[in-house]
């Protein structure tokens, strides 16, 4: 198995290649800021236009098209060092917190696009995170096995908040705390065969278990975070490939190459970091 160190470079690196390819070929919501009359009213005012004009303008889309470009750009030659240099390389550590500045603003303008509900905000905290974890974990052969050092015991409850706080966020919408996405309930229905109805009471199931799941990760006890990643793992695996899976024969294989593909890989961290705190709790709780 990877050593920690590689794992958190791989979750860096699907974070970004991810996210980068999602840019190029899918959509980032920046439309919700720019299309947003009582954020930006005063450009189109300034630029002369009515709000009907702005929102409307080809030249107002050319430049969020632009926009995307350039980020998509940005974040794939972030995973490509990420990829290629060593992680203590001064290149690498500034493009780390690039990466992490753009993640940043996409989880504001995600969490807009949801009207602020805090299951988004929950949901986005792992994933943005991942170049900081990189970028301060990365040179360490791994968190610890049996001593552990506070720097490292530290770094290991900081991983496993941001792991219980996505899961909780995820079980915010599985359990229905805000409305239950219509794409949750298409993947439960194509991937195991279910109805509607079937399909929502399963994720009610599954939001509970995310709540469990988070709680027994932020006690202060190794093994209770054992217990709660034995549920965390393979339900991410499950989530992560269901991307794939649940469209296939529903789209075009183009859209699932370019749309579905870069959203399976950016969800690889929910499943590499958590790994890395499954190797830092496993040894103790077997002595």
């Amino acid at each position: 198995m990877l050593k920690n160190n590689n794992l958190l470079r791989l979750a860096a690196f699907t974070a970004c290649l991810g996210f980068g390819l999602r840019a190029l070929f899918s959509d980032l919501p920046i439309r919700a800021l720019v299309w947003d009359e009582q954020w930006w009213g005063w450009c189109a005012n300034l630029a002369g236009m009515s709000w009907k004009e702005w929102v409307t303008s080809a030249s107002v889309d050319a430049g969020i098209e632009t926009i995307k470009l350039a980020v998509g750009i940005v974040m794939l030659l972030v995973a490509g060092l990420v990829a290629l240099v060593k992680w203590n390389s001064k290149i690498v550590r500034a493009a780390l917190w690039i990466a992490f500045c753009v993640l940043l603003i996409q989880d504001f303008l995600s969490w807009k696009e949801h009207f602020w509900q805090l299951g988004q905000l929950l949901e986005l905290t792992l994933l943005t995170a991942t170049p900081l974890l990189y970028l301060n974990f990365g040179g360490e052969a791994g968190l610890p096995r049996t001593t552990d050092p506070p720097n490292r015991i530290g770094g290991a409850r900081l991983i496993a908040c941001l792991v219980a706080f996505t899961f909780i966020g995820h079980g915010f919408y599985a359990a229905g705390v805000h409305s239950v996405p219509a794409s949750f309930v298409m993947m439960t229905q194509a991937s195991i065969g279910v109805g509607e109805g079937t399909a929502r009471q399963l994720l009610f199931a599954v939001g509970l278990l995310d709540f469990i799941a988070a709680a027994l990760l932020l006690m202060p006890w190794k093994k209770t975070a054992l217990i709660a990643l034995y549920w965390i793992i393979p339900w991410a695996i499950l989530t992560t490939l269901a991307r794939w899976w649940s469209y296939q024969g529903i789209v075009e294989w183009d859209t699932l190459l370019t749309q579905w593909l870069p959203e399976v890989i950016i969800r690889l961290p929910h499943v590499l970091v958590p790994l890395v705190l499954w190797r830092w709790a496993r040894p103790q709780v077997q002595e």
